[in-house]
């Protein structure tokens, strides 16, 4: 499904093999060995030890609630099928669309689960937002995707909870390629330090990497993807969902937060090049949940995305049409011209292996860390 070209402006990263298979097709296969593979039969074992440490304690896990498909699902397993005290957190950064908020309500109501909303003060967001836009880089969004795990984290303080689980499949959402997007809280502090207009943004905590090494030591699973464990199909726990609980679909990935559907559909693949759908149905072509000639016919087209949708976004983020245009047409700019936690991360690889192989945090994360090093040495070794 990958189509990199060396003309790409955003570089697609990734590798084949003799054989043609591409690394992240290697990763897909992992996968399925280390989790799927017996996966009942492993994600018990976890539980019992999630049961074992939540003795005593008020709650036995946490689980990050977006309205999503994924993360409800989660949910149910977590409460229904596994017997579990879950808290259920979720970061409101005022994008939310009415059906997200519903399907949230309808969860975590039918369920009898505690709820937190983290709710941002939507000038600072649409302020840190607006400077990844004007920054001119292709990692858009991910403001929201590191002001979840840090209040998932707080929560784990407050609560002394060790355990805490994410509605992410690899078998149905898939993996960027490496050169799409990378994030930290140094990154971050980076271009808003630059493009910014608040000294701090009170309502948008970022974790440093001190504290999520620190914490990571103390915990004992972060954001455990339980429905690696499965044979997930996610048409089918879409109907499931819809009849047992009244949840509705939002219209597409990820398109419950208004401002992840803006950057999803018009700003990333028409600025950058990159459409995620790609990722996407290359997951579920590997799963067997989508025929390849069926998605590359609905690749044939950039995504739709409505004139007065497009309106309401530039007025959120005070945008003029001349404004918003100079932004897409700004030349495009690399993660690596700011200050990251990379070289820190690199310093740390050992820790973080050792913290992966004991489920501590994603693999993935140490994967991609992995590669970037080596891309990092060939660049080297090739200009001595």
């Amino acid at each position: 499904m990958y189509s990199p070209s060396s003309e790409d402006i955003i570089k697609h990263d990734i590798e084949f093999d003799a054989e043609g298979i591409c690394k992240i097709c290697h990763m897909h296969d992992k996968f399925e060995k280390n989790f799927t593979e017996d996966g009942r039969k492993k994600l018990d074992k976890i539980i019992e030890e999630v049961k074992e440490d939540g003795h005593g304690k008020k709650y036995d896990c946490i689980l990050g609630i977006s309205g999503g498909c994924d993360s409800s699902y989660s949910l149910y397993l977590l409460k229904e099928i596994y017997g579990l005290r879950v808290l259920t957190y979720h970061f409101d950064n005022t994008w939310s669309t009415t059906t997200a908020v519903s399907n949230i309500q309808k969860m975590v109501g039918a369920l009898d689960v505690d709820y937190y909303c983290h709710v941002a003060d939507n000038r600072e967001y649409n302020d840190a937002e607006k400077a990844f836009l004007e920054a001119s880089v292709s990692d858009q969004n991910i403001v929201a995707d590191l002001v979840y795990p840090t209040i998932g984290l707080q929560l784990m303080e407050k609560y002394d909870v060790n355990y805490s689980f994410e509605g992410h499949s690899y078998r149905t959402e898939g993996t960027v390629p490496f050169g799409w997007m990378y994030m930290d809280g140094k990154y971050i502090e980076s271009v808003l330090k630059e493009f910014g207009n608040y000294e701090e943004y009170k309502t948008l905590p970022v974790m440093t990497a001190d504290f999520w090494l620190e914490q990571l030591r103390k915990r004992k699973g972060d954001r455990i993807r339980l429905l690696y464990y499965f044979d997930y199909d996610k048409e089918k726990t879409k109907e499931f969902l819809s009849e047992k609980f009244g949840w509705e679909w939002y219209g597409g990935h990820h398109q419950e937060n208004e401002y992840t559907k803006f950057v999803k559909t018009y700003v990333l693949p028409r600025k950058f090049g990159i459409d995620k759908r790609f990722v996407e149905f290359s997951a579920l072509i590997r799963s067997g949940q989508k025929e390849r000639d069926e998605a590359l016919k609905e690749l044939e087209t950039l995504p739709e995305v409505e004139s007065e949708f497009l309106e309401y976004c530039k007025k959120r983020l005070n945008y003029s049409d001349k404004e918003f245009k100079s932004m897409m047409d700004r030349p495009i700019r690399s993660y690596r011209e700011f200050d990251t936690y990379i070289p820190y991360f690199l310093d740390n690889i050992d820790i973080l292996k050792e913290l992966a192989d004991a489920g501590k945090l994603p693999s993935t994360f140490v994967e991609k860390l992995l590669i970037r090093r080596d891309r990092m040495l060939r660049v080297t070794s090739s200009q001595i």
